[in-house]
């Protein structure tokens, strides 16, 4: 079902009204001794990328509940280095991005909304201990009789690390110590002799061992993961739970490994982050430095102390210059430092279109609401097609590109995408790929719905080549179509003998560094209409690109066995462009190595 203006408009209202109440309590918070102010949020900086706040009809922000989270914590020493015997006293930029949200946002029957958290973060900024004592009161003060949590890793030695950490700020607690008892404190497990309630580490070695009854679970170092037994362990044993919880504390992967646990994670944090699907029980946030940025200097004190909010205080200045230096010296070093302490990805493709400027496209400058494309205004004009035709069992694109029709320098171009997916296999590829893909089956945009169906689990290419034939090619006058050979043999064949003229498109760095330039040029000048359309607007986001060593880019096409990213939309669009370049004027056409954005 389409979301209404109105519905936006509310549930943007309400998430809103939540934003302000928990920096208002933050503030409180601080002045009354609870959490302890950080430069980092005074100096206003903020995460690599963070989920919206869930804002659903009845949300509501409980204070007290935070509250109760940060007496807890008070209750508890630091274990190690200067700050070894003082009491856990959290920081306002944990409190604001990790423990508020997540313990202060209630459904209107009081439960916790946010049931999974992603929260992602370079070495050194307190994460371990963070997850000890998370696991601590999810264990023994939340309220929930006989509540089983675990310390998750990889292996044996990594969970354990995160139960011993537990197991010592329990013993070094007096009012801890005295609830667990003499004998509630012990080698691989903490226990309430009253409740019942455990706390002990898990491994994928030890899943055989008992069947599990999850209340919580902190996922330290999820990149280390090297398959997802132990996740779906904790994420399948929580079903008997009122408001359980599972926490993924972890540093970055090296992006080299489509399909990983990490990755696959990762993935659905950035889906929901990038506004393409919404689960208000699932909440993430990232720090780290943005590495794409036009102003990116990776050994700059000022990337230092974004990227790592703890700066100073958790992860002393000198150390990370010191491992800045290193990396400088070192290029061996180098993917090592911006990993470790940037949080950057150092194999991750590079991320082509920035959605704000993606975004600017579709919006009029004064209501700065998307300006939808409306086919029939465009009866009778000059376009060019773009064919994807994917795979048999999963989406399917074709564009039309509409160029300017007067030599006005800010007359947009306009972009219309059309896509197909078998009706067999929708469930399936929602829950691949986390979005509202039913939804949007639904929704008018352009024409018909944003998503096609046709029956069966294979794509019917009839269908592609009638709307093509039956309905495009009668109302617009298609001057070509660029295609992709994979797969379209018959139907490139058919729609020649139709009368559509077809011309195949190189998918290397040779047929694609143009069109690519020119969409690159288009989109930061904010001259591509395309409507805002949602399925359209996913792909442009998951889209990667590549350089080679002469300069030349192409989009990288994610393994679709592995990885949720989609963008067929995105090379259908690419092929129609091509296509326009080929006959374009010169002055049109951009210079075959040169790049518009770093």
């Amino acid at each position: 079902m389409a979301v209404t203006k109105g519905t936006a408009s509310s549930t943007k209202a309400r998430r809103t009204k939540l934003t302000a109440e928990i920096d208002q309590a933050i503030t409180r918070w601080v002045d009354e001794g609870l959490v302890d102010a950080t430069e980092w949020m005074t100096q206003g900086r903020r995460p690599l990328l963070v989920t919206q706040l869930p804002a659903a009809p009845g949300t509501w922000f409980d204070p007290v509940a935070v509250e109760r989270v940060l007496k807890f914590f008070l209750l508890l020493k630091q274990l190690i280095g200067r700050h070894a015997g003082h009491e856990f006293r959290l920081m306002d930029w944990q409190v604001r991005y990790l423990i508020a949200p997540v313990f202060g946002l209630k459904r209107p029957d009081g439960y916790r909304v946010i049931r999974t958290v992603w929260f992602e973060i370079p070495r050194k900024n307190g994460k371990s201990t963070l997850c000890s004592g998370l696991g601590l009161y999810l264990a023994f003060a939340d309220r929930e009789a006989g509540a089983e949590v675990y310390a998750a890793a990889g292996d044996k030695d990594q969970a354990n690390i995160v139960f011993r950490a537990a197991a010592n700020m329990a013993s070094g607690s007096p009012p801890l110590k005295r609830k667990l008892g003499r004998r509630g404190i012990q080698r691989k497990l903490l226990e309430h002799p009253v409740t019942h309630s455990i706390f002990r580490a898990l491994s994928s070695e030890g899943l055989r061992a008992h069947g599990l009854n999850v209340h919580g679970g902190v996922i330290d170092e999820v990149h280390v993961h090297r398959n997802p037994d132990v996740v779906d362990a904790l994420e399948t044993g929580t079903g008997s739970r009122a408001q359980p919880l599972i926490i993924f504390i972890t540093t970055a992967d090296d992006g080299g490994e489509s399909g990983s646990v990490y990755a696959t994670k990762r993935e659905e944090i950035e889906v929901l982050a990038g506004g393409h699907a919404e689960d208000d029980t699932v909440y993430g946030v990232i720090f780290g430095a943005d590495h794409e940025d036009e102003s990116f200097d990776a050994f700059a004190e000022d990337t230092l102390r974004t990227a790592n909010p703890g700066y100073g205080i958790t992860v002393l200045a000198d150390y990370l210059a010191a491992k800045a230096a290193q990396a400088r010296r070192s290029p061996a070093q180098l993917n090592r430092y911006l990993r470790l302490h940037l949080n950057v990805r150092t194999k991750q493709t590079t991320r082509w279109l920035s959605m704000d400027d993606w975004d600017r496209s579709a919006r009029e400058p004064v209501s700065n609401l998307p300006v939808p494309v409306d086919l029939a205004d465009l009866e009778g004009r000059d376009c060019y097609g773009g064919l994807d035709l994917s795979s048999t069992t999963d989406m399917t694109a074709f564009s039309l590109w509409f160029p300017p029709e007067t030599d006005d320098p800010d007359e947009p171009h306009i972009w219309v995408p059309f896509f197909w997916l078998p009706e067999d296999n929708l469930k399936k590829l929602e829950r691949a790929t986390k979005v509202p893909l039913e939804c949007w089956s639904e929704t008018d945009a352009h024409a018909g719905p944003a998503l096609r169906l046709t029956e069966g689990n294979v794509v019917d290419y009839r269908a592609v080549r009638s709307l093509v034939t039956d309905d495009l090619a009668e109302r617009f006058n298609i001057l070509a179509v660029g295609y992709d050979r994979w797969n379209a043999t018959e139907t490139v064949s058919e729609l020649m003998d139709a009368g559509v003229e077809m011309e195949q498109v190189s998918q290397g760095y040779a047929g694609l560094n143009q069109p690519c330039q020119q969409l690159e040029r288009l989109v930061l000048s904010s001259r591509v209409s395309h409507g805002g359309h949602p399925i359209l607007r996913w792909h442009v986001d998951c889209v990667g690109i590549k350089t080679n060593s002469d300069g030349y880019v192409k989009p990288v096409k994610p393994d679709r066995q592995v990885s949720s990213k989609r963008i067929d939309g995105v090379a259908s669009g690419l092929n129609a462009l091509a296509m326009h370049l080929l006959r374009a004027e010169p002055e049109e056409k951009p210079e075959p190595n040169v790049r518009y954005i770093g």
